[in-house]
């Protein structure tokens, strides 16, 4: 398989000041399973373009064998055999591919799309974001699938998809591309204690630099004085005949000056020293998140409850008890009813014919926050959709900022955002809430990975109560202490 080179890579959009790549080098061995990583808006979908071409830059990129890029707007041209095996090997119904496309779910069209992208011989498989409408289940066949096959770079925000189907791992980072021969956990795990080893050395050479802005300040004190002896030396003297004390005078005031000057000297270049040493890294503090405490000890309770959705049943049997301070999963396969169950719980089912029967007991004047997979409802700049919710502005724009979004940001049309930055924004509004009980539907939808640790962190280690659906297992083992499947 060829290797491709990558020599003195530069590139940034027309009208942003920001580059994505700057003087990059790297060579990739295309028999590699490769994850590629990093941050919504770092460069990723734009590094597959520019592998196919698709866009202008600076540098050189040599020995790209012919690509094929998932999602695709048509299927490519296979002999049905060899589509046929690659859905058996996904453990797929084979009879999708003969059917209208329109007609299929979205994890069947994710599947029938990646059996004819290996279908097709000699290509090399481009995946970006292949897990957005996969269950559980469905990842776990499609990792599967594509851990037996060799040469391929993929995107995805689903940590232990990667780990499960890839051997390499290319991140972009705020300084450039690390290329590690291990799995993204391995290569964040490795991270997380650089970074934790560089805050630790930031607080000392702030400790370091406060001294030496101290000694700098005692300095310019110094200084003035021995421009005083120096302007009392040249002041005229009561015995102006006494010229060996206005020498020595003179002579003391020029040794003073000049310690002064080299002492400054000094102390600008450890400053200068200290302070490019400081490292830009990629978190900051830990946020602290609190919810409210119902005084019922158990808000919910479910028993044997039939879910209906315009008069059909959608799901029967459900058994459901959240107590105050529970993280809970929702697991069960795509169109098993989770949403559904989210939404009426949430109170907002009656605009899609939500209705329920059975035991059902919701505790009064219990307050919900609800995060839902549909971000079209944000409207205006941050700030008036924080008005608009209520949110404490000093909190919202905390949570954002140490998530990565500018200042500038705070003030832009939602509009103007990534489908993940939207997501995060109902996230960090739904945090500053307050809420009895969190009804998260699929948060992590389109949010990068940086992000979603973030995110686990402040589920799990603050005292909210949540009921989520979330397809990343990494996310829902780390946060969740109870499992429920419907």
């Amino acid at each position: 398989m060829p290797v491709i080179n990558i020599n003195n890579l530069t590139f940034g959009y027309d009208g942003s000041e920001k580059t994505l790549f700057d003087d990059v080098s790297i060579s990739l061995d295309t028999s590699w399973k490769l994850a590629l990583a990093g941050r919504n808006g770092r460069g990723k979908t734009t590094f597959f373009k520019l592998l196919r071409g698709e866009l202008p830059y600076s540098g050189t990129i040599t020995s790209v064998p012919a690509t094929i890029l998932f999602p695709m707007s048509e299927l490519p041209e296979n002999e049905d055999w060899k589509v046929r095996k690659e859905l058996n090997l996904m453990g797929a119904d084979p009879d999708i591919m003969w059917r209208p496309m329109e007609t299929l779910s979205g994890g069947e069209r994710t599947k029938l799309m990646l059996a004819n992208l290996f279908a097709s011989d000699s290509i090399y498989p481009l995946i970006d974001e292949p897990t957005n409408h996969l269950d559980r289940q469905g990842r776990e066949a499609v990792a599967d699938y594509l851990s037996s096959k060799d040469g391929f770079i993929l995107i995805s925000h689903d940590r232990a998809f990667l780990d499960r189907c890839t051997d390499h791992t290319l991140v972009i980072t705020k300084t450039g591309l690390e290329l590690v021969a291990a799995t993204y956990s391995v290569w964040s795990e490795n991270n997380e204690q650089r970074m934790e080893s560089e805050r630790s050395r930031n607080e000392q050479l702030k400790k370091e630099m406060s001294s030496i802005d101290a000694a700098m300040k005692k300095n310019a004190q110094w200084s003035s004085k021995a421009e005083g002896h120096k302007n009392r030396s040249k002041a005229p003297s009561k015995v102006a005949e006494d010229h060996f004390r206005r020498a020595f005078e003179a002579e003391k005031a020029r040794k003073l000056m000049a310690a002064a000057k080299n002492l400054e000297r000094r102390n600008e270049r450890k400053m200068e020293e200290k302070q490019g040493l400081l490292k830009d890294l990629e978190r900051s503090e830990k946020l602290k998140i609190t919810g409210t405490e119902h005084h019922n000890k158990t808000p919910v309770i479910l028993k044997n409850v039939t879910l209906k959705r315009y008069g059909g049943t959608i799901a029967e049997g459900i058994d459901l008890t959240v107590s105050r301070g529970s993280k809970i999963s929702l697991q069960g396969r795509n169109g098993c009813g989770k949403s559904t169950l989210i939404k009426f719980l949430a109170g907002i089912g009656d605009e899609e014919g939500i209705t329920a029967e059975g035991d059902i007991y919701i505790a009064p004047g219990l307050k919900i926050s609800y995060v839902g997979q549909d971000t079209s409802s944000l409207k205006g700049t941050l700030y008036e959709i924080a008005d608009e919710r209520g949110a404490d502005k000093t909190l919202f724009s905390t949570i954002l900022i140490k998530m990565g979004f500018t200042k500038e940001m705070l003030y832009r049309d939602v509009s103007a955002l990534s489908l993940g930055q939207k997501k995060f924004v109902m996230i960090a509004l739904s945090l500053c809430e307050n809420a009895d009980l969190y009804l998260w539907d699929e948060p992590l939808n389109y949010i990068d990975v940086y992000m979603r640790q973030e995110i686990q962190r402040l589920v799990k280690e603050n005292d909210i109560t949540i009921l989520f659906v979330e397809h990343d297992r990494t996310f829902s083992e780390a946060v969740a202490d109870v499992e429920v499947c419907m």
